[in-house]
């Protein structure tokens, strides 16, 4: 009878799915979990270099449709701030305005007024509008299943509702909340915070502001 022979290729440790450890991540892990710990609450200071790039464009009024828009979405519709739920309703609310807001705004958030110049009809054709008619089918007023000239694109930009977000004057302008002072990952999950970490970085701010230096890393 003949006798299978054992393999001796390797006796290296397996995981789970019998996959061979290399040696390398079996250092790597020893090290993990060595030198584990948890990193503290903390802010780290990032200063970002940025340069805007804007085309040719007049200066920066309120178009009538614009101004329409905004009081439908801001006063008629009474629509909350996408970060802290302030309203125009209740903007003289302590309560409902911990952010002390002085204003509802609205924000260009698809494209930015000042860029709409730039955007490539073509382009805006083929990307973003296919996506619009899938969330908005047979929108009576813009009708995203036909294609948009430049002349169409440049209305849709200023005052869609569909470009516009309603934020507080502070979620949209203020400096270390505002989504035009902020990087984008840190501001988009600011209205998910749980309620203690968010009044430890509004302290934070706050401390900032009048000149104290806040916990550093």
């Amino acid at each position: 009878m003949a006798t299978r022979k054992r393999s001796t290729a390797s006796k290296s440790p397996r995981n789970k799915e019998g996959a061979v450890l290399a040696q390398g991540d079996i250092t790597r892990l020893h090290d993990q979990l060595t030198n584990y710990k948890i990193v503290k609450q903390h802010i780290q200071h990032h200063t970002i270099d940025e340069l805007q790039f804007y085309p040719d464009h007049d200066p920066r009024r309120e178009s009538p449709e614009y101004t329409k828009t905004h009081h439908h979405l801001c006063v008629e519709l009474d629509l909350p701030c996408l970060v802290c739920g302030v309203k125009y309703s209740t903007l003289g609310d302590k309560k409902a305005n911990r952010y002390s807001a002085k204003a509802m705004e609205t924000h260009h958030h698809v494209i930015e007024w000042a860029l709409q110049n730039a955007v490539d009809v073509d382009r805006f054709n083929q990307i973003l509008r296919p996506n619009l008619a899938h969330r908005h089918p047979n929108d009576k007023t813009w009708q995203y299943e036909k294609p948009f000239d430049a002349k169409k694109i440049t209305s849709w930009v200023d005052h869609s509702e569909h470009n516009l977000w309603v934020l507080c004057d502070v979620h949209h302008r203020a400096k270390y909340l505002g989504i035009h002072e902020i990087t984008y990952p840190i501001w988009v999950p600011m209205d998910l915070l749980r309620p203690d970490f968010e009044a430890w970085a509004v302290e934070e701010i706050n401390k900032l502001r009048a000149g104290v230096s806040p916990l550093q890393a």
